[in-house]
């Protein structure tokens, strides 16, 4: 199974190995990231972040949140919805 490594930009916390695909949210939370989550189905905003890295682009789902609750950040996501194939990085939260 491969295995992308999820990066915090500042080194505020270590990197962490997730299996390509997995529910990002779930990995994160066992890890103790610091990465806060609320309702973790895309419809509270809690989780967006702005994010660096080879991702497909939102669903129409979590368009309409990024919309609200991160309308002038191009690379706002709700890290709750992400199942990365590649290596990304969680540069800052934006709520």
């Amino acid at each position: 199974m491969s295995r992308v490594t999820v990066r915090f930009a500042g080194g505020a916390f270590p990197p962490v190995e997730v299996p390509a695909g997995a529910e990002l949210a779930l990995v994160l939370d066992r890890a103790g990231a610091p990465v806060l989550f609320g309702c973790r189905t895309g419809l509270c905003g809690t989780c967006t972040s702005e994010v660096e890295g080879d991702l497909p682009p939102p669903s129409a789902e979590e368009r309409e949140v990024l919309d609200i609750e991160a309308p002038d950040a191009p690379r706002a996501r709700l890290v709750c919805q992400l199942r990365p194939h590649a290596d990304l990085t969680i540069v800052r939260a934006l709520r």
